[in-house]
């Protein structure tokens, strides 16, 4: 009877074991653009849109004329004028721009709904563009024009371009994200880090521009303390936009599934 006892106390410990812990939630993504952000700047930029001397092509809010040189890689595409693009090129699409002849003509744009891209007129397909690099090495993307492109003069137009600026800024950050996310085969410790790293630029954009924006208004006096503020937002969320559009240039390779 005593081989009973001993299995009915391991079958009622058994009953009583505490549970297994949870596994740890995966984290949540942190998007640069807040849905309830305050957007009553919009029509005043609105405004300055619609005065430019210059229109761009329809549907596009920016748009640049630019001579195509070379393909040499999708991080390596060449314009005549000497800036190098990084195309993001699907499948065999590499195909089709590297019979591009030199000299074709073709557009940079920009536009919120698409982000970036690198357009043939004669074809009407638009190819994205995560940035690219200027002669010097500096880094470019069309946000870059199409700011200065609206010519704000006046303080309360420049404070309403600074938010335009930082906006089109937090929306190519989500925009890289959801595009990193999306790839099939990304491990699942990349995609934790990744989104931890997100996490971590968002919230530091947000806690700078929060000191900076109470320790400029402290030191400046006048009007001058907004556009300023909006300068240094825009330079922090584009600052990290590059940051992350060149960690997801590593991650090419997880379009594809894993050598057998």
């Amino acid at each position: 009877m005593m081989w009973l006892r001993s299995f009915a106390w391991l079958v009622a410990g058994a009953l009583t074991l505490p549970a297994a812990e949870p596994s740890a939630p995966a984290p949540s993504v942190t998007w640069a653009v807040k849905p309830d952000a305050w957007d009553g700047w919009k029509p005043d930029v609105a405004r300055l849109r619609a005065a430019r001397p210059m229109q761009p092509l329809a549907g596009t809010l920016f748009s640049q004329r630019v001579e195509w040189k070379a393909y040499h890689d999708i991080n390596a595409s060449q314009l005549m004028d000497g800036r190098v693009l990084n195309l993001e090129l699907k499948r065999d699409e590499w195909k089709k721009v590297n019979a591009w002849p030199q000299g074709k003509e073709l557009f940079l744009c920009y536009d919120a709904a698409r982000g970036a891209t690198l357009f043939d007129p004669a074809s009407q397909w638009s190819v994205p563009l995560r940035y690219g690099q200027k002669k010097t090495g500096a880094r470019f993307h069309p946000i870059d024009d199409y700011i200065p492109s609206l010519e704000a003069i006046s303080t309360f137009d420049m404070m309403s371009v600074g938010h335009e600026a930082t906006q089109a800024w937090q929306a190519e950050i989500d925009r890289c994200v959801q595009q990193v996310l999306a790839k099939k085969h990304l491990p699942e410790k990349v995609r934790k880090e990744f989104i931890e790293l997100t996490q971590a630029r968002v919230r530091y954009c947000e806690l700078q521009i929060a000191f900076a924006g109470a320790a400029i208004s402290a030191d400046i006096t006048g009007t001058a303390a907004g556009p300023m503020v909006g300068n240094y937002a825009r330079d922090l969320y584009r600052d990290a936009y590059f940051a992350l559009a060149q960690l997801a240039d590593s991650y090419e390779a997880f379009e594809r599934p894993p050598a057998k």
